[in-house]
C-alpha cells in the first residue's frame, strides 16, 4: 500500500508529497526534524528535543495544523515515509516532476511544432527503460510524471507504462492532442487513475484548427476531448493553446469552445521558435506589443467569464518561492525532460546545447546533480535588468528558451514587459 505522504530531505528542509492532492508542501529543517523525531518518539519528547526552538504554544499549533490535513495522526506522529537519499547543496535532491515522451511519432505536421521529427526515434526507450525510471524515481521521491510526446496514444504499450507507474505510487498526467485516442485504451486506462489531461488545441474553429494541424483533425480531436470527458467525468481537463498570429483573434471562441467541451480550464502560452515550427517564425511569432496587449486581454475575460484560464504571468509568479536559487526558470531547477531516446534535458525547448545525459546508461539522479549541462544551465549569469527587478525572487527570470530564441538566454524573457526593464541597460553574457 502506498502511503499518502512522501516525504524527501532537501537543502533548505524537506518536501512532503500529498498523494491525495498531488502536490509538493516545503517545510522548514525545524518542521523535517519534528516529523523523523515523531515516528520514534512521543510528542513530549519530541518537544523537548527542539532544545527551546519553539514555544510550548508554538509547537502544539503546529502539530494540530498537520493533524488537520492528517500529517500527523492524534498521537503527533508523521504519517508519511522518508524517501532514501540526503539533501543537495543549493540544488533539489531530486526534480518535483519528470516530462517523459513516451514517443516522438506523430501522423500530423503542426505548423508550430516544438520536434525535429515526427517519426519513431530508432532507439526508442522500451517498457523495461520506462520501468527502471519509475523504480528510481519512486525512490528518489519524484511523484509525478507527465507522459507525452509525440503523442503518447500512438505507443501501444500505453497501458503498461500507466499501469507500472501507478503501481509505484507515481501520479500520472497525460499530454496529449486527443486524436489518436482509442476508446477501448481510455477505458482501461480510467480504472487506473489520472491526474489530469492536457490537450494541445491551438484553433477555436475547424477551419482555424486544421490550418494548423491539417485537414480533418478538429473533428477527431472534438470526438477525443467528448470521449475523455464522459469516460473521466472526475478527472480535470485542460485545453492548452499555443498564441500565435492566425489564432490570436480568436480568445473569446477558445472560450466557448472549453465551455462547450466541459473542460475544466484553458491554458494559454506564446509560441516559441523552436523545432521544425521555428521555420515559420515571422509568420507565428507576436511582437512584445502583442503580448502586452493579449495578455491584458486574457486577464479581462478571466475576470469576466465562469472559465478558468491559466495565463501567463510576467513578471513569472513561483508557486514554490525559496525551494532553488540562481537565475533562471523552472526547467533543470523544478522539473525535467526525457526524451523518447532517454536523454534529459532541463526543458523540452532547450535540447540542443543542454543534453545532460540518458537513462540508458545513467541514473537520473545523477544527470540531475552532476551532469556538466544542468550545472551549466542552473549557473546561466542572467542580465542586470533582472537581477535589480523587485520580482526576481519569484521570477528568477522567466522563460529562457524565449530568450534564447532571441538575443540570449541570459537575455530579458522577450515576453515580459514590466516597467523595471526600462530603468537599467541590461548587461548580458552570450
Amino acid at each position: 500500500m502506498v502511503n499518502r505522504f512522501t516525504a524527501r530531505k532537501e537543502f533548505f528542509g524537506s518536501l512532503v508529497y500529498d498523494n491525495s492532492r498531488c502536490d509538493y508542501i516545503p517545510f522548514d529543517w525545524d518542521a523535517t526534524f519534528m516529523f523523523e523525531a515523531s515516528q520514534q518518539f512521543s510528542s513530549d519528547e519530541v518537544f523537548a528535543k527542539m532544545e527551546g526552538k519553539l514555544s510550548p504554544q508554538s509547537f502544539q499549533t503546529f502539530v494540530q495544523l498537520c493533524q488537520s490535513i492528517d500529517l500527523m495522526d492524534r498521537e503527533g506522529r508523521f504519517q508519511g515515509a522518508f524517501a532514501s537519499g540526503e539533501p543537495a547543496p543549493n540544488v533539489l535532491a531530486a526534480p518535483l516532476r519528470v516530462h517523459l515522451a513516451v514517443t516522438q511519432r506523430c501522423e500530423l505536421h503542426c505548423r508550430h511544432c516544438a520536434q525535429e521529427s515526427r517519426d519513431g526515434a530508432a532507439d526508442e526507450l522500451s517498457l523495461d527503460d520506462i520501468r527502471r525510471l519509475f523504480d528510481e524515481m519512486a525512490e528518489l521521491g519524484v511523484m509525478e510524471v507527465v507522459l507525452g510526446g509525440g503523442d503518447p496514444f500512438l505507443r501501444e504499450d500505453l497501458f503498461s507504462i500507466i499501469s507500472y507507474a501507478r503501481q509505484k505510487g507515481l501520479s500520472v498526467s497525460i499530454s496529449t492532442t486527443a486524436i489518436f485516442l482509442s476508446r477501448v485504451l481510455a477505458k482501461k486506462i480510467a480504472e487506473l487513475g489520472i491526474k489530469g489531461f492536457r490537450i494541445s488545441f491551438d484553433g477555436s474553429t475547424e477551419k482555424s484548427y486544421d490550418y494548423f494541424r491539417g485537414k480533418g483533425t478538429y473533428r477527431r480531436a472534438v470526438r477525443g476531448i467528448k470521449t475523455l470527458r464522459e469516460l473521466f467525468e472526475k478527472t480535470p481537463i485542460t485545453l492548452h493553446t499555443v498564441l500565435m498570429k492566425p489564432n490570436l483573434s480568436e480568445l473569446l471562441t477558445f472560450v466557448r469552445c472549453v465551455q462547450k467541451m466541459r473542460a475544466n480550464s484553458w491554458s494559454v502560452d506564446f509560441y516559441r521558435p523552436v523545432g521544425s515550427g521555428a521555420a515559420d517564425c515571422a509568420k507565428l511569432a507576436l511582437s512584445a506589443e502583442e503580448v502586452r496587449e493579449t495578455f491584458h486581454t486574457l486577464q479581462r475575460l478571466s475576470e469576466n467569464t465562469s472559465v478558468k484560464i491559466e495565463v501567463p504571468h510576467f513578471p513569472h509568479r513561483s508557486q514554490r518561492k525559496g525551494i532553488y536559487r540562481g537565475f533562471g526558470c523552472v526547467g533543470g531547477n523544478i522539473y525535467c525532460h526525457i526524451d523518447s531516446s532517454g536523454n534529459i534535458y532541463p526543458c523540452s525547448f532547450l535540447t540542443k546545447d543542454f543534453k545532460g545525459g540518458n537513462i540508458k546508461a545513467e541514473s537520473l539522479k545523477s544527470v540531475w546533480l552532476n551532469s556538466a549541462a544542468f550545472r551549466r544551465f542552473r549557473g546561466l549569469p542572467g542580465n542586470d535588468v533582472c537581477r535589480q527587478c523587485e520580482h526576481f525572487s519569484a521570477c528568477r527570470g522567466g522563460c529562457r528558451a524565449r530568450a534564447a530564441g532571441g538575443e540570449s538566454i541570459n537575455a530579458v524573457d522577450p515576453c515580459c514587459f514590466v516597467q523595471e526593464r526600462e530603468k537599467v541597460q541590461p548587461q548580458i553574457s552570450k
